[in-house]
């Protein structure tokens, strides 16, 4: 390794990506919405890194990489700035950042599409022209997802400069594989979403309890009456069965 890089140095080739598969991701920092100029639209670029455990497994399944190289636990994730649509016959149409948002709500994720299904989200500025106010309360609406995790797939891409980069793709709740329920996280993020619901001015949805059955041979039955034609009810009645 050159003492001293020089400008036109191939800084990448420090690095050596991560390796190709599933894994979980923290949000590493709060998400920015950008413009993306190449393609004329909103972006919001998620800063994600392997959680601590995940970064023990890397090690110990890949060891520790060459000499000169230090081992990156980091990737990225841009989806477009697009909460969805309703199509033609009436059905909701998702997006990349909605599944992504979701995801990481771990097992909580369908009460937040649904809350987004219905027209659910960021606050909306007082002028509906204010671009920038827009963009601020975007913003700030995002960043509730700061420290929240996700799993997904790296796979390998090569650039035009012939540096290897690490993509993610395909957000998995933390939760929903086998034998990875992770209760504590559960719990943390169900605060994070009913909170977020109440600063939305959306009140949390109360717990639906189902009623309780009752086997038929614990019921309690009514006991018998009978009555005169005057409508008098006659005390202990002799029934004929």
């Amino acid at each position: 390794m050159s003492v001293l890089r020089r400008a036109t140095d191939q800084q990448q080739s420090e690095w050596r990506p991560l390796p190709e598969g599933l894994w979980r991701f923290l949000i590493s920092a709060k998400p920015e919405v950008k413009m993306n100029e190449t393609f004329g639209k909103y972006q919001v670029r998620f800063a994600l890194a392997l959680t601590p455990d995940e970064q023990k497994r890397l090690k110990d399944e890949h060891g520790d990489p060459p000499e000169g190289q230090s081992q990156s636990w980091r990737s990225n994730y841009s989806p477009n700035l697009s909460l969805g649509w309703i199509n033609k016959v009436g059905q909701y149409q998702s997006t990349k950042l909605v599944d992504f948002l979701a995801a990481c709500l771990g097992t909580h994720s369908k009460a937040f599409r649904k809350w987004i299904e219905s027209g659910g989200g960021p606050p909306r500025p007082d002028d509906p022209n204010d671009d920038k106010a827009e963009i601020a309360l975007i913003a700030e609406w995002i960043a509730w997802w700061e420290g929240l995790e996700v799993y997904g797939t790296v796979t390998h891409r090569a650039g035009k400069d012939g540096t290897l980069w690490a993509d993610f793709a395909g957000p998995i709740a933390v939760g929903s594989l086998p034998g990875q329920k992770d209760d504590d996280y559960q719990a943390h993020v169900r605060g994070k979403l009913r909170s977020m619901l109440v600063s939305a001015g959306e009140p949390p949805a109360r717990p639906s309890i189902p009623a309780e059955r009752v086997p038929v041979a614990a019921a309690v039955r009514p006991p018998a009456q009978q009555f005169t034609p005057q409508g008098e009810e006659v005390e202990d009645p002799e029934l004929p069965f």
